[in-house]
């Protein structure tokens, strides 16, 4: 994916003057923003050389002042520019983004949509920056990804737990890894998760699940089907 390029050319100290980071799926550009305001600078570095603005409260001229600053003790500064989507007048970063300071990395997030390829700042964009468009995956994409985050962890995971964890959750991939992260802090030294395990420690009824309410609907138990449902009516977080 291109998120692991990126990463991976950060780490190789590779980096173009501006990132804008764009879509439905926030997961890829949390991830992204994380990266960027904890492994790009060290810990010195970062003193001197990181600011962060909020879209909601950001002037883009103070954006534009600190990208225009040079690094102190340090080859690079890091700009952040997060929830860019609620920024007034963000269009008027465009004379910045045309003529970049190599010496700042800026990285910009624009959660839950895309720009307008026919604006102007778009094509700016195009022209002047790294972009990633992070598209929501498909719910019938979720078990093979919730795995495969597993599976990174070097563990492996039932394919019954898989699904409880997925029809539980549903689609929300910063829920789902954070789950997983829960389970496997009380895996042990085991290296596959089970259904118990998800039951457990994502707190998954063992008696009102989406598993039971199947069965019970394969077993024509109308009165238990009516029961789970009722409870989960009752209870939309479980």
């Amino acid at each position: 994916m291109i998120i692991e390029k990126i990463i991976a050319g950060w780490k190789s100290q590779k980096y173009k003057p501006v990132y804008w980071l764009q879509g439905e799926e926030e997961y890829y550009i949390d991830q992204l923003m994380s990266y960027a305001e904890h492994s790009l600078l060290t810990p010195a570095e970062a003193e001197f050389n990181l600011t962060i603005f909020y879209g909601k409260d950001a002037n883009w001229t103070e954006v534009i002042n600190a990208c225009m600053r040079y690094p102190m003790f340090s080859q690079k500064q890091v700009v952040l520019l997060k929830e860019a989507q609620q920024m007034k007048e963000i269009e008027k970063l465009g004379g910045y983004l045309e003529n970049p300071l190599l010496s700042t990395i800026l990285v910009i997030s624009y959660k839950g949509k895309t720009l307008d390829k026919r604006k102007s700042l778009a094509k700016t964009l195009n022209k002047h920056s790294e972009i990633v468009i992070s598209e929501k995956i498909y719910d019938s994409k979720l078990n093979a990804w919730a795995t495969d985050l597993v599976q990174l962890q070097g563990l492996t995971i039932a394919p019954r737990a898989v699904n409880l964890l997925v029809d539980h959750i549903g689609n929300d991939l910063s829920r789902i890894a954070n789950e997983v992260e829960k389970v496997t802090m009380n895996l042990g030294h085991r290296k596959n998760i089970t259904e118990d395990d998800v039951e457990n420690y994502v707190g998954i009824s063992k008696e009102y699940n989406v598993f039971e309410l199947q069965q019970a609907i394969s077993n024509k138990d109308l009165a238990k089907a009516i029961t789970i449902i009722q409870y989960f009516e009752a209870n939309p977080k479980a």
